[in-house]
C-alpha cells in the first residue's frame, strides 16, 4: 500500500525516515515513504544502510524480496512513463505532418490557409522559397509548392519590387 506523502503526518514522515533514510532512498532511486512501506510490509523492523543499498543497487549481494518487486515496480512505471512520453511526440509530429500535408495540397490548390499553426507553415515555406530568390535562384527554378507559397505571401516570383521576407 502506496500512500501520498503529503498525506503522512509528522510522525510518519520521521518514522519512514527512522527505516529509510533520504540518501538510501537515493542511491535506492526509490522514495522513502514506499521503501518504509515496503520494509513494514515485510516485515522488516531495521533501518537500511547506504552501503547496503549501493550493493543492492549494483546487483553485488541479492537484494531482499521485497526490494526485488521494488525495483521491479520502478522499473515498470518508469518503462510506462518513457511509452507515454514517446507516444505523445510520436502522436504531436503526426499532427505536424497531417497538417503540412493538408497546408500543401492547399497551397497548390489555391485555397485558404486557417489556423495559426497552417499559417506558420505556409509562412515557413514562403519564407524558404524567397531565400532561394534572394539567393539568386530563377523563378522557374522554384518548384510549383514554392511558388504556391509565395503567392500566398503576397510574392510575385517575377516582380523582384515584391521579393521581401514574409512576417
Amino acid at each position: 500500500m502506496i500512500v501520498a506523502t503529503s498525506r503522512r503526518t509528522l510522525a510518519q514522515r520521521r518514522a519512514d525516515r527512522a527505516l529509510c533514510s533520504i540518501p538510501v532512498a537515493q542511491v535506492l532511486g526509490i522514495p522513502v515513504h514506499t521503501v518504509a512501506d515496503a520494509m513494514r510490509w515485510a516485515g522488516v523492523d531495521e533501518p537500511l544502510t547506504v552501503t547496503q543499498a549501493r550493493s543492492w543497487r549494483a546487483m553485488a549481494s541479492e537484494p531482499p524480496g521485497w526490494l526485488a518487486e521494488l525495483f521491479t515496480e520502478t522499473a515498470a512505471r518508469r518503462s510506462r512513463r518513457e511509452h507515454r512520453e514517446q507516444l505523445r511526440t510520436f502522436e504531436a509530429e503526426h499532427a505536424t505532418l497531417v497538417l503540412a500535408d493538408e497546408v500543401e495540397q492547399r497551397l497548390l490548390a489555391g485555397r485558404r490557409i486557417r489556423g495559426d499553426e497552417a499559417e506558420r507553415l505556409a509562412a515557413d515555406l514562403a519564407f524558404r522559397a524567397c531565400k532561394e530568390l534572394l539567393r539568386g535562384a530563377e523563378p522557374c527554378d522554384l518548384l510549383a509548392l514554392d511558388r504556391a507559397a509565395l503567392r500566398w505571401s503576397g510574392i510575385d516570383p517575377g516582380d523582384r519590387g515584391t521579393w521581401r521576407l514574409p512576417e
